[in-house]
């Protein structure tokens, strides 16, 4: 028997339910999936997870190729399938074939993007994986790329809202199966 379950609309508060609305306008999805929705009954959950999402999750000044391989390596370093999937998809439509993406799979420094762009999901991926490592030189040598300081906070903003997405994702799935 499931540890969790999925709460019926009418079992979700009002301010949950637009909350849930809006996660699934700025992802792009046509419905909100069970992993999500899961959490229906913790609104701190719900709203901090969208809170992220509306301020972390989607930095503008980094292209919207670059994003989704980042979340690509991110999800496919951590097993996280959903946010794999959703990020291929993205890929997808960007025109980027299945072979070439699980070659960058296989050596994330071989992106097909510019240097900025590539500089950006390296250091995402080294973020997102291996944050305990960060020294003091990993920032000097992002400023040496020329990030700014605002930029390389977005770069750790993005990490942290996928590693926390995806925490909250294969957990909910795992409390959400049969045993």
């Amino acid at each position: 028997m499931p540890f969790f379950d999925v709460p019926a609309d009418e079992e979700l508060s009002p301010e949950v339910r637009r909350m849930l609305e809006e996660h699934r306008r700025l992802a792009g999805l046509e419905v909100v999936g069970p992993a999500f929705r899961a959490y229906g009954r913790n609104p701190k959950i719900i709203e901090a997870r969208v809170k992220a999402q509306q301020n972390l999750g989607y930095p503008p000044r980094f292209p919207w190729d670059a994003r989704n391989m980042a979340v690509m390596l991110i999800a496919h370093s951590k097993r996280c399938r959903t946010c794999f999937a959703y990020s291929r998809g993205h890929l997808d439509k960007l025109g980027f074939d299945e072979e070439m993406l699980d070659r960058v799979c296989a050596d994330p420094e071989a992106l097909p993007l510019k240097e900025r762009d590539r500089l950006f999901v390296h250091y995402a991926l080294k973020i997102a994986t291996r944050s305990a490592d960060l020294r003091p030189k990993d920032f000097q040598e992002m400023a040496a790329h020329g990030f700014s300081k605002d930029e390389v906070q977005e770069i750790i903003g993005f990490a942290a809202y996928w590693t926390m997405t995806m925490v909250l994702i294969q957990s909910a799935l795992a409390a959400l199966a049969d045993d």
